[in-house]
């Protein structure tokens, strides 16, 4: 948030102190040489060096702060209020004052896609475009207190994608709240009740990016001492009422350790722990089964009780473009008798930061049938579990809020024999997108 009334004060205070400092020097520089007559010549010519290279020392200083105090970014000389956190801030974070209680910060992203897919089989080509829409609101109720709600284009009924296909004789599109929260913090804890983003570390192996849990949540940062962080989470997820029998949930947790092992090194481990209980799927349609194994009811065949664990290592020896992070996931169900394990390795390698950056990125993936409850897994392919899947990517910033991407899929199913009507081919999926924040 721009606060005009602290730069245009501080600037100035600063030019009224600078022609202070000017008055102030030439005062006593007269007096000595009115005295000059009366003095030792050398002393006094010594000691007016001495107080001219004081005095120019001090002349600098103060002209290096008004300099600083009229530099300010032009993003805040035209904006009063703050739509997402922004490097150039950071300049001038030690003149602003601390937010105060009412404060209102509005953020966002609309995304662009182009798809096609393809088949190295017999299925048709297809390809369709796909637009997306978010904007969020936060507002600061008290020092220890954040509401916040988020408005998405999308189907409300599907838990991990707001995606809207352009087609439908041009309806108009549909848009849902996706979360309403608030945040409590007391000291190293913070609570979380309502719909709210998710609160582990995830990839899309385990949780799909668009997935927002609902119910209640907890982080508690243990120790942060500059090289060692140490952290948990929590949370306990009512997916399903039902007033004719038992409620379907959902509760886990998961522990966070970083550590900062060189210069150039970083090195992060997150092991979690979930478990579902799913008695009730009223609400449940073949988009949340998906390709989960069912029996003959209809129901869930396994229990899903997910072990993840979770590891990265980050390398910034390459200089700050060419941040290297390498990342690898395991999943293994501990509630199901057979197609219970997942796992993927991925690498990327620079940053689409400032104009002109890029970075790619390979990822190798694989799920068995039951290794992730697939409501909640990824969509990026038809398949949420029993599939092998490549993913390459590069993304290119094209200005500081507008960036292009790239991601190609090759995927196919893991184990034919549980879909036998389904093709074993591989195939891909090409996306190509725009993406604006604000």
């Amino acid at each position: 948030m721009f606060y005009p009334n602290t730069v245009s004060t501080k600037f100035h205070l600063l030019k009224a102190s600078a022609i202070i400092a000017i008055a102030s020097a030439t005062v006593p520089m007269a007096a000595l040489a009115q005295d000059a007559a009366t003095d030792n010549p050398a002393a006094l010519i010594a000691e007016l060096q001495e107080k001219l290279r004081l005095q120019d020392e001090r002349l600098a200083r103060l002209e290096r702060m008004l300099k600083d105090a009229t530099n300010v970014p032009a993003k805040l000389a035209t904006s009063d209020r703050d739509t997402r956190v922004v490097v150039a801030e950071a300049t001038v974070a030690d003149t602003r004052p601390a937010a105060p209680t009412g404060n209102l910060n509005i953020s966002g992203d609309m995304r662009l896609r182009y798809e096609h897919n393809s088949s190295d089989g017999d299925e048709r080509d297809d390809a369709r475009g796909v637009v997306r829409g978010r904007i969020a609101a936060t507002y600061a109720a008290s020092p220890t207190l954040e509401l916040g709600a988020r408005l998405v284009t999308g189907d409300p009924d599907d838990p991990n994608s707001a995606d809207v296909s352009l087609s439908n004789f041009n309806d108009d599109l549909q848009v849902s709240l996706d979360q309403i929260y608030g945040i409590k913090t007391f000291g190293k804890l913070s609570v979380l009740g309502g719909k709210f983003a998710n609160p582990f570390r995830r990839t899309d192996l385990v949780w799909d990016g668009d997935v927002n849990p609902q119910g209640l949540a907890a982080r508690y940062a243990a120790l942060d001492n500059g090289s060692t962080r140490i952290g948990g989470s929590a949370l306990f997820f009512p997916i399903e009422r039902s007033t004719a029998a038992q409620d379907s949930t959902a509760s886990g947790f998961q522990l966070t350790l970083d550590q900062k092992a060189s210069e150039a090194w970083e090195f992060g481990f997150a092991a979690g722990y979930y478990d579902y209980e799913i008695e009730a799927v009223g609400t449940a349609d073949s988009g949340d089964t998906r390709t989960n194994l069912l029996d003959g009811s209809g129901a869930y065949l396994s229990d899903f009780d997910l072990l993840n664990i979770m590891t990265e290592a980050s390398f910034s020896g390459f200089g700050d473009r060419w941040p290297l992070e390498i990342k690898a996931e395991y999943v293994r169900n501990l509630g199901a008798d057979d197609y219970d394990t997942g796992y993927s390795v991925s690498a990327s390698l620079g940053q689409a930061g400032a104009p002109g950056t890029y970075s790619f990125g390979y990822g190798y993936h694989v799920a068995e049938a039951d290794s992730v409850f697939a409501a909640f897994a990824q969509d990026n392919i038809p398949y949420a579990s029993n599939y092998l899947q490549h993913t390459y990517s590069f993304s290119y910033a094209l200005s500081e809020h507008l960036q292009m991407n790239t991601s190609l899929y090759a995927y196919r199913l893991k184990d034919e024999i549980l879909i036998p009507f389904a093709t074993d081919d591989w195939q891909q999926r090409l996306r190509v997108n725009l993406i604006a924040n604000f």
